[in-house]
């Protein structure tokens, strides 16, 4: 689902890391291909499982660089559960989310183009009669995944 596209990925990050006065270290440039293999949010755990040669310690700290400058997106779950994802601009897919609030799952799920065009329209709307101009939208869906429901979780 995400561009597996690495140099382009790179060729973007780099661009705005300079920007905004950051280096694009090797540190960096793993976690966004990291990101990019594991095509889905992923939680700090996630990403170091994945990716072991990734300290935790810097991985804080370049993940929020990273987000700073728009290469990656935080979905936060909850008060304190995060999770990661590259941004739409480095994977060219704009996406929702199916969110568990029971085991705090997160995936990725599209919509129709006619639905998305809809939404479009109707949030642009609605943010127009309020003087505000929309840029982006992110929808969360909230629930409970096949998972849980098949454990017996009860709400």
């Amino acid at each position: 689902m995400y561009s597996q596209n690495v140099p382009e990925i790179n060729r973007i990050a780099i661009a705005r890391m300079d920007a905004a006065g950051h280096r694009f270290t090797t540190g960096r440039q793993l976690i966004l291909a990291t990101l990019a293999a594991m095509s889905q949010p992923a939680t700090i755990p996630m990403i170091l499982l994945a990716e072991p040669g990734l300290a935790q310690s810097s991985l804080y700290r370049n993940l929020a660089i990273l987000e700073e400058c728009g290469l990656v997106t935080r979905l936060m779950i909850g008060n304190d559960y995060a999770l990661f994802e590259l941004s739409e601009e480095l994977t060219a897919h704009h996406h929702h989310h199916l969110v568990c609030r029971y085991c705090n799952t997160v995936t990725d799920v599209d919509l129709p183009t006619p639905t998305e065009e809809l939404l479009d329209r109707t949030l642009g709307q609605a943010t127009a009669a309020r003087g505000f101009k929309l840029e982006d939208h992110r929808l969360d869906l909230v629930g409970m995944c096949n998972r849980c429901q098949k454990k017996g979780v009860t709400s």
